[in-house]
């Protein structure tokens, strides 16, 4: 046993000595954890960092998309003349979406329209780019419209709507009297004013003028005073007679020119030295024509003086410019440099042939081709230069000729 224990003791002593190494180690090994573990963070550092931030308010519900408006759509079923009146409308109440809409589908079946593409063109072409920005002003007068302006200025009755957007406005059909509407500066627009200033300003330096080499009739010596009557003895005098009243010169002016005396009544006239109003004028005024065109061969300085004050009558007085003409060319081409005369003449022409321009811009618009082309043949029988009038007529022939083809 000892022989045993004596072997076993030193292997006891060098399991104690491992065991004890192996403890030392683990306590060294201890020691150098605890050197390289990181230091703990400072207790400040937690005061150092920022507030959370407040939640954000919750957005405000988003409405729903109001539904799109349905685009316009052509008119279905309708001929394409009554189309294209349809776009006009459409266009002189302000509605150019739809006018468009319908100027589209009228191109599809009459692609050659000139007026259709110039009415589109006056929808969809930049305002800049369709008129330049220099104008003037000009007030609109009594029956005067968009439409009419452009025809005297832009010499197209259907340019109505591009001027509308060049004023700014928004419904072509709801202008004032006296309203300012500015014209594009241009060349032709410029010699349009400056035509209806010069007629102004003839028309209105016109006044009436003694009719040349007519004297007036001298009135008749007063009758010799009766002889006072003898004296009544004893009675009182009787009382003085009331004087008859003046006989209205009117009365024997109109009876003879019923009767075809004309040089008696200018002579009643000038006698009484009559003002006469617009009826009153009209008689006269046969008068003085009736009797020039009789006396023309005999005295032809007289007739011409009498052509004359016929024409300034119905002109002036009457406001007939149409009746004035045929006198006033019989003054003219029996004085012919009786400068009154052709001044005259000119305005008279002017106002007829503004006149039945006027009638065919009014029947173009009631879609009457026919009557449109009518009024403006008589404007240019009257003033074959009537530009406006010659653009015009040939735009509703055209058109015309465009729609008889769809037949």
């Amino acid at each position: 046993m000892r022989g045993e224990f004596g072997t076993l003791l030193p292997i006891r002593r060098l399991n104690s000595l491992a065991l004890a190494s192996a403890t030392v180690l683990l306590a060294s090994c201890g020691g150098m954890m605890e050197q390289v573990e990181m230091p703990a963070a400072p207790m400040t550092m937690a005061t150092d960092m920022p507030p959370p931030a407040p939640a954000p308010a919750p957005l405000p519900a988003t409405p729903p998309p109001a539904p799109m408006a349905a685009a316009p759509m052509p008119t279905p079923g309708i001929p394409a003349r009554e189309r294209f009146q349809v776009a006009i409308n459409a266009l002189q109440q302000g509605d150019a979406p739809r006018a468009a809409v319908e100027l589209r589908a009228y191109l599809a079946e009459v692609p050659n329209s000139t007026p259709a593409r110039n009415l589109l063109a006056q929808i969809e072409t930049p305002i800049e780019m369709l008129y330049p920005a220099e104008s003037f002003n000009v007030q609109l007068q009594q029956s005067e419209t968009l439409s009419s302006l452009a025809g005297i200025y832009l010499g197209d009755v259907l340019g109505f709507y591009g001027l509308a957007r060049y004023n700014g406005i928004e419904n072509p059909s709801r202008v004032a009297l006296g309203q300012t509407i500015r014209i594009p500066r241009t060349p032709a627009t410029l010699a349009a004013q400056a035509n209806r200033a010069s007629m102004a300003g003839m028309q209105a330096s016109l006044a009436p003028m003694p009719m040349p080499g007519a004297m007036p009739a001298m009135p008749p010596p007063p009758a010799a005073a009766p002889p006072p009557p003898p004296p009544v003895v004893a009675s009182a005098p009787p009382p003085p007679a009331r004087p008859a009243p003046p006989r209205d010169p009117w009365i024997s002016i109109r009876e003879n020119v019923a009767a075809g005396r004309f040089d008696a009544a200018i002579r009643d006239a000038e006698t009484a030295r009559v003002t006469p109003n617009g009826a009153q004028a009209i008689v006269l005024a046969s008068a003085y024509a009736g009797n020039a065109r009789a006396i023309q061969a005999t005295n032809a300085t007289e007739a011409a003086a009498q052509a004359f004050r016929a024409g300034q009558l119905y002109l002036e007085t009457a406001n007939r410019p149409a009746d004035a003409i045929a006198p006033l060319e019989l003054a003219m081409m029996l004085s012919p440099m009786d400068n009154r005369a052709v001044t005259l003449l000119a305005t008279a022409k002017t106002r007829v042939s503004e006149g039945y321009y006027r009638d065919g811009v009014a029947a173009f618009q009631r879609q009457d081709l026919d009557g449109a082309i009518a009024a403006w043949d008589r404007a240019l029988a009257v003033d074959p230069n009537h530009r406006n009038a010659q653009l015009n007529r040939a735009q509703a022939v055209e058109l015309k000729q465009n729609l008889q083809r769809l037949k």
